[in-house]
């Protein structure tokens, strides 16, 4: 039994934790998360020639590197999903992937999404990635599993700007001119 009142929010981190950010529902489209795969495939196949032309075809080369390079891949995936909610693909596509209460999911929703959630969505000749397009919600077999849901990522709000008619850059005082001199007289 806990001796906290029922509208008190529970707080058992310390007491100083910052306020999760919450993302609003809107649920990115199909192209945009075709986009964001597109351009996250194209980021690996440049990290796979990149190190591969470092190490000297040591890596991803041969049926023996099987597992470090599905731990690479995953790796990708689960930790940009897992602690930022976008992988960079997603960061350009403006997109985000969010559990059901709108925040960021964490590591631990992130690993069933991306290894279990994936490998039934594309081991059914695609059906489960596909049905991005036919669920109302947008989300694939993968997001279904996990519990998690893709959506836009709110821009931040530019600062005011002074109206270009009303904008006199004479009207400030001497101190935020340094250069101006003043005659004596």
């Amino acid at each position: 039994m806990s001796s906290k009142p029922d509208d008190q929010p529970d707080n058992r981190s310390g007491g100083n934790s910052p306020e999760r950010t919450k993302y609003p529902f809107e649920y990115a489209h199909t192209y945009r998360r075709m986009y964001a795969a597109t351009i996250d495939i194209g980021l690996l196949f440049a990290i796979v020639l990149i190190v591969n032309r470092v190490t000297g075809n040591s890596v991803f080369a041969g049926p023996e590197t099987a597992p470090q390079d599905i731990g690479i891949l995953l790796g990708y995936l689960i930790l940009f999903t897992g602690l930022r909610g976008q992988t960079p693909g997603k960061m350009v596509a403006g997109i985000i992937v969010v559990d059901d209460e709108g925040h960021v999911p964490g590591v631990a929703v992130a690993i069933p999404r991306e290894m279990v959630g994936r490998l039934v969505a594309s081991a059914a000749l695609g059906l489960g990635l596909a049905w991005i397009s036919l669920d109302p919600k947008r989300q694939g077999w993968h997001d279904k599993i996990a519990g998690t849901y893709v959506v836009m990522k709110p821009k931040k709000k530019r600062a005011e700007r002074p109206d270009a008619r009303t904008f006199n850059p004479g009207n400030r005082p001497d101190k935020q001119r340094p250069w101006r001199f003043h005659r004596k007289g």
